[in-house]
């Protein structure tokens, strides 16, 4: 017999093990080296291999319809599968493997429907199954598991797997979002920024206007705010300023002082008088004019040598 872990061991199964356990159950009691003989039915089943591999030489030569191994898979079926031979027929993974492709095969026809493709595995169609009471004996199984997984957990039902290619979208009601009335003027002010945003982006597309400057509305406000506080300011600091200055007095106009008169104009061939310089503003006669000089004898050049007086 095959013991539970092992059937859990084998690799590339078509369907899940949790559901093959049952059909195997079902087909041959979990034995090995079952022989299902159609139309008919051994005395008893085999429970070596020897006995197994004599007794389907003995079927295959009278011409009988049988099916072998734990998944009873049907002796014209063996090569289809990859069973070349009754001996790696009769092996546990390779005749699951084959067992699980066919039951794979009717759940695809069937468009997923177990019931009809245990139908299908049993008998080819997707009706026998019910009337020869296959089904439910395959449904029967699953049903002991769980009573049985029950009793193990005091009565408290497992939760159970969704494979991902199962899982259905759930539809959930949509109703328009709430917003508090901040977060409406914030979105309003997003709202009436979204042109000037597009102005900008269209200058950065266009050369022709790649130089121009889109002031923002918070810049523009920012400006005159400041603009008007400077001017405020200015006020009240001239204000406090006139307060706290005392009024200014004027200083009296200045008397004009006479100048002391120029000297005569000296005589041209005159000297120069030299004076101190702390006497340069006090008024002094000039001297009296001295005679005339003699004029200097002229010399008496010949006529010959003026040419060369310089």
């Amino acid at each position: 017999m095959l013991p539970g872990m092992e059937v859990l061991a084998c690799p590339e199964m078509a369907v899940p093990m949790d559901v093959m356990q049952h059909v195997i159950s079902v087909e041959s009691s979990r034995n090995p080296y079952a022989i299902g003989v159609v139309g008919g039915a051994l005395v008893r089943q085999p429970k070596r291999l020897d006995e197994a591999l004599a007794t389907v030489r003995m079927l295959e030569q009278k011409g009988y319809n049988f099916s072998i191994g734990l998944a009873q898979v049907n002796r014209y079926n063996l090569e289809k599968y990859g069973l070349d031979s009754y001996e790696k027929a009769f092996q546990q993974c390779p005749n699951l493997q084959a067992g699980s492709r066919i039951l794979a095969e009717c759940y695809g026809r069937s468009g997923n429907d177990w019931g009809k493709s245990f139908s299908c595995y049993y008998s080819g169609n997707f009706t026998t199954g019910f009337r020869h009471g296959y089904v439910q004996k395959v449904f029967a199984s699953i049903a002991r598991q769980r009573g049985s997984m029950l009793a193990s957990n005091d009565g408290v039902a497992p939760i159970e797997v969704v494979s991902r290619s199962q899982r259905r979208p759930v539809e959930v009601s949509q109703r328009p979002p709430t917003i508090s009335p901040r977060a409406a003027v914030v979105n309003a002010r997003i709202v009436d920024t979204v042109p000037a945003a597009q102005a900008y982006a269209q200058a950065a597309l266009d050369p022709a206007r790649a130089y121009e400057v889109y002031p923002s509305t918070g810049a523009m406000l920012r400006s005159d705010l400041t603009r008007t506080a400077d001017a405020a300011l200015s006020r009240v600091v001239m204000g406090a300023l006139d307060r706290a200055m005392p009024p200014r007095q004027e200083a009296p106009m200045p008397v004009p002082v006479p100048e002391a008169p120029m000297p005569a104009v000296q005589q041209a061939g005159g000297p120069v008088l030299l004076r101190p310089w702390s006497e340069r503003n006090s008024p002094q006669a000039m001297p009296a004019q001295a005679a005339p000089s003699a004029p200097l004898p002229v010399p008496h050049i010949p006529a010959g040598d003026a040419a060369f007086v310089f």
